[in-house]
């Protein structure tokens, strides 16, 4: 007999109805089928891109432990909003000879033309996440090369703003010492040492103080090819 479950979710509680529809067309499709299940795993009112997903997680592990045969899902793309974690729901079927299927889609990997679109619909949410990342990238260099904020913290040397990157006066200068002490040889352990011999705090003020990545982090974005204008 075969371990068979169903997968429902929503991103908020007022899709509670959503919930009930996708419950109820997976057993409707089950029945139709005689594929008996042994239990519809929710995941209501929890954001798609989330990291900590009781019910995706369940499932993967489920999947990736080869406990279970058969997963059933309404609409495959509403797994996660995530690409990420559609394609690796995809992929980790494929790999472990598990069969996916997606009412709204009409996938089901027990069949050669199910596996197919299956791979087709991962290769275009592979291209679609390399496209994603390129706008990122692209929207990230014109914030840099402008002197806007790009990300959800200031870099080492600078704060925000109303939005525009300005040069901290202090973390400049401890900024300047380390071109000058690389400019004479300095390892960036030695540097990274010196930092924390002489207690000098970090942008967070972590009690770990500075790392090696931290310092070369610090040094390629106020020193690298594609360092931003700052307002002094």
């Amino acid at each position: 007999m075969k371990n068979i479950i169903g997968f429902v979710r929503t991103s908020t509680m007022k899709q509670g109805n959503s919930i009930k529809l996708q419950r109820d067309e997976i057993r409707e499709y089950a029945k139709n089928r005689n594929l008996q299940l042994i239990d519809i795993i929710e995941e209501e009112g929890v954001s798609g891109n989330k990291l900590n997903r009781a019910g995706y997680d369940s499932v993967m592990d489920m999947v990736n432990n080869n406990r279970v045969d058969v997963v059933i899902c309404y609409w495959l793309s509403r797994v996660g909003r995530s690409l990420i974690m559609v394609l690796e729901l995809i992929n980790s079927c494929l790999e472990n000879n598990i069969t996916l299927i997606s009412i709204k889609e009409g996938i089901d990997t027990s069949t050669p033309g199910g596996r197919m679109m299956a791979k087709f619909y991962a290769v275009l949410g592979e291209e679609e996440l390399i496209t994603i990342k390129e706008r990122i990238i692209d929207v990230i260099r014109h914030k840099k090369r402008n002197g806007l904020q790009y990300n959800g913290t200031a870099a080492y040397g600078t704060y925000v703003k109303n939005g525009l990157l300005y040069e901290d006066e202090f973390e400049i200068k401890i900024i300047r010492n380390m071109k000058n002490l690389r400019s004479r040889g300095w390892s960036w352990y030695k540097i990274m040492m010196k930092m924390n011999n002489n207690d000098i705090p970090t942008k967070m003020n972590g009690e770990k103080g500075w790392s090696i990545n931290q310092v070369k982090n610090v040094y390629d974005y106020h020193y690298g090819e594609n360092t931003p204008p700052l307002i002094r």
